[in-house]
């Protein structure tokens, strides 16, 4: 070949590649362009939310549910639970366990939690629509009152409704779909509580549910005087403590060795005959709680530093003990008195009350703000008595006047009031007064201000009261049960999709 041919098939062979190597760039960059625009099409899509509102996480049984859905529920229950301080909130939940013997994650826990509400509410509702049963007026109003709030709510705290709703239900709930489950959650507890409230027990089923768990029901009557070891915070003054350490262990030392001392010592008097009203007036000013002749179910008195002691079969009246309790940063020492161990026979009462404070609340009120509180109160059970003055007439004045937020939209009912119930002394002995009769009125002063009291009704025992709600959450879970058997319930990718 000549030097010519040779130069020319040298030239062609390096433009061959260079096509070669233009071709393997437009490839190189057309597969990178594809695959940055995917990207983006991934990032816009999940953006946008489409992913979590039509990707399935749960199948209820053949209906379908996204992780959008699913975060309505675990939401409300991780919230009912970090409220109650089962958990850190500032800290993940996946790296929180329960603390059960399963060493289950708080966040697996919640999940299964929101799973097992999510398909209860699914079968309850599919078998309230088969029987054709419709919210009762105080559920549908219920729901109406927390539709509007979806409306009216945001009002000026968010942007818009959409924002309102993603803060508070989930980044990718939507109006439409959280109107749907909580139409769906209503009917469903609407249905439960109507069918549990139509069986009707005999009494037999009462003796027997009681003797089966009377362990747990007996009430529990018993004299209890604490003795804390705590170091103190502040001085007297209310000024902070500095202490190391070592300062702090050493101190709580020594306040343990004089409260435990104290603690045998009342013991010591009580077992020579001293009485429990005696200990109390002496020890005042160096108990740190007490509490006479308090009553209180096998189940709460189980929980107690010596509730093994109360609840052993052979204690009996007069039987008295010294238990501790180290909390780690404090140590009470109880000295506890069984008085007696019982079937409560006391019958509990149901009053209705109109409520006018005296003052804001944010003070003590002064004896100007307590007469002008009886002036409405005695104004009002005027009114009442000049009327119709039956209970539905005093309901509806408590529905209207009563400054008890919490009893008010009930109509001014309170009900299971016991002498033992944890209200104002004043409040609780007129309703647990033995001469009371149904239609009673009066008016009672409280801290609160001043009450006017309708006496409702006199109800069953303490006894059949908590074996009803025994009884009633038996038969709740047999409906569960019986409507749930048979169904598939099957946990999808969508899941991962849940915001923690």
């Amino acid at each position: 070949m000549s030097a010519s041919s040779e130069k020319k098939a040298e030239r062609g062979g390096k433009r061959r590649q260079e096509e070669q190597n233009d071709r393997r760039s437009v490839v190189l960059y057309t597969v990178i362009g594809v695959l940055v625009l995917a990207a983006a099409l991934v990032l816009m899509v999940w953006k946008s939310g489409l992913l979590q509102r039509n990707l399935t996480a749960l199948d209820v049984n053949g209906t379908k549910y996204t992780a959008a859905d699913l975060q309505y529920y675990y939401s409300s229950i991780y919230n009912s639970y970090a409220s109650s301080y089962y958990f850190d909130p500032s800290v993940s939940v996946k790296r929180q366990t329960t603390g059960l013997e399963s060493g289950q994650s708080w966040y697996d826990f919640l999940v299964d939690q929101a799973v097992e509400t999510l398909t209860t509410n699914t079968a309850l509702a599919a078998k309230a629509n088969a029987e054709g049963f419709t919210l009762t007026e105080e559920s549908q109003a219920q729901l109406d009152s927390f539709l509007a709030q979806l409306n009216t709510g945001w009002i000026g705290q968010y942007p818009n409704q959409a924002s309102f709703i993603k803060a508070n239900f989930g980044p990718y709930m939507t109006y439409d779909r959280l109107t749907e489950l909580a139409q769906q959650e209503y009917l469903a507890s609407d249905y439960a509580a109507a069918y549990v409230e139509a069986i009707d027990h005999p009494d037999a089923d009462y003796e027997a549910y009681y003797q089966e768990h009377a362990g747990e029901l007996d009430t529990i009557v018993y004299t209890q005087f604490n003795f804390r070891a705590s170091v103190p915070a502040t001085d007297a003054e209310g000024n902070p403590v500095e202490l190391t350490d070592e300062e702090k262990a050493a101190q709580l030392e020594t306040l343990k060795t004089e409260q435990k001392a104290l603690a045998e010592e009342v013991k010591a008097k009580l077992e020579g005959g001293a009485t429990p009203e005696e200990i109390a007036e002496e020890y005042e000013d160096q108990l740190y709680s007490s509490a006479l002749s308090r009553r209180s179910t096998g189940a709460n008195a189980a929980a107690s530093s010596y509730g093994e002691w109360l609840l052993d079969s052979a204690r009996k009246a007069g039987d008295i003990t010294l238990a501790e309790n180290d909390t780690g940063s404090s140590v009470n020492y109880y000295v506890a008195i069984f008085e007696e161990r019982l079937r409560d026979e006391e019958n509990s009462r149901s009053v209705r009350h109109i409520l006018f404070r005296a003052g804001s609340g944010n003070e003590t009120p002064t004896q100007e703000q307590y007469d002008e509180a009886e002036q409405k109160a005695q104004d009002i059970l005027d009114q009442w008595k000049a009327g119709e003055a039956t209970e539905d007439s005093f309901a509806a004045l408590a529905s209207t006047s009563s400054e008890d937020t919490g009893s008010k939209s009930g109509g001014g009912l309170i009900d299971q009031i016991t002498s033992n119930s944890p209200y104002m002394e004043p409040f609780r002995d007129w309703a647990v007064d033995p001469a009371r009769q149904e239609g009673d009125t009066g008016l009672v002063k409280t801290d609160y201000g001043w009450h006017v009291m309708y006496y409702s009704s006199t109800d069953d025992p303490i006894w059949r009261l908590t074996v009803t709600d025994g009884l009633a959450q038996e038969d709740y879970d047999k409906l569960i049960t019986d409507s749930t058997e048979g169904w598939s319930v099957t946990r999808s990718s969508g899941l991962g999709l849940l915001e923690a």
